[in-house]
């Protein structure tokens, strides 16, 4: 026996459901009407379904940034032997980011230079009504561009040393604990 009930709210009992009740909620009852079987309508299947999907996906996250975690601690241990190491590491890392960034600067200071030479020729062009070369006004562009494009490039480098040194960081600390908890575990 099934019972289901109507679009005005009104519960039904037979053999069999009408097609168009098929699929909306319903329950199934045995012969003394114990309901045995509870089928729930598509509209709640398909929410259901969305909720699984969603928590799968929630745990396959989690189970990659465990096993990322896992993955670091084990590259932590395995390269270095002691915080000194990981000082030493990041030193050298630092310290080619800050080579790259003087360099930078120095060409910056070329070019910051090689401008002001380019507006003051233009401008005493200008002065004494003769034209200006194209040239000169496209190396202007060029320079320009150049600035900003090195003026970018020190700036991005910035924020990579400032990367690297938090990274490090947290690696120190996370070293830290993962050696606290070596020793614990020899001690028992």
């Amino acid at each position: 026996m099934n019972k289901w009930v109507d679009e005005d709210g009104v519960t039904h009992y037979g053999d069999r459901v009408p097609a168009k009740y098929l699929k909306q909620k319903r329950s199934v009852l045995n012969e003394q009407g114990v309901t045995i079987k509870e089928v729930k309508s598509v509209d709640q299947m398909k929410a259901e379904e969305i909720e699984k999907q969603k928590n799968l996906s929630v745990m396959k996250e989690k189970m990659i940034v465990d096993r990322k975690k896992m993955l670091r601690d084990r590259v932590l241990l395995e390269t270095f032997t002691t915080e000194r190491d990981i000082l030493i590491s990041r030193d050298a890392r630092v310290d080619a980011i800050n080579s790259h960034i003087q360099l930078t600067e120095t060409i910056i200071k070329d070019h910051e230079r090689k401008l002001e030479e380019l507006k003051n020729r233009i401008a005493t062009l200008e002065k004494t009504k003769k034209d200006v070369p194209e040239n000169m006004r496209k190396e202007l562009v060029s320079v320009s561009r150049q600035l900003e494009t090195n003026y970018q490039y020190v700036e991005n480098k910035t924020v990579e040393r400032e990367g690297i040194m938090a990274n490090f960081d947290e690696d120190i600390k996370r070293f830290r604990d993962l050696k606290a908890a070596q020793k614990a575990a020899q001690k028992n």
